[in-house]
């Protein structure tokens, strides 16, 4: 969490969700490993991504995903 918001979270098996804004998850989504999260029954759009742990290999790629989503978080302060 930061500021209050979530960044980011742990799922089942290793699975990374990842909040976004809109604009980045569309593009962000379209990379291998990476879905659109679904929570129960709902899909929850482009700004929550699920990134399996596969994209995940080392620190570099998960900070990638940490500063994609602390980006976000920025940008939704400021407007």
């Amino acid at each position: 969490m930061l500021d209050g918001r979530i960044l980011v979270g742990a799922r089942k098996n290793g699975v990374l969700l990842v909040r976004v804004d809109e604009e980045s998850g569309a593009a962000l989504v379209t990379q291998s490993g990476v879905a659109v999260a679904v929570m129960g029954a709902k899909t929850m759009g482009n700004s929550w991504l699920d990134v399996s742990p596969g994209v995940l290999g080392d620190d570099d790629a998960l900070m990638f995903w940490l500063d994609a989503a602390r980006e976000a978080n920025e940008t939704s302060r400021r407007e």
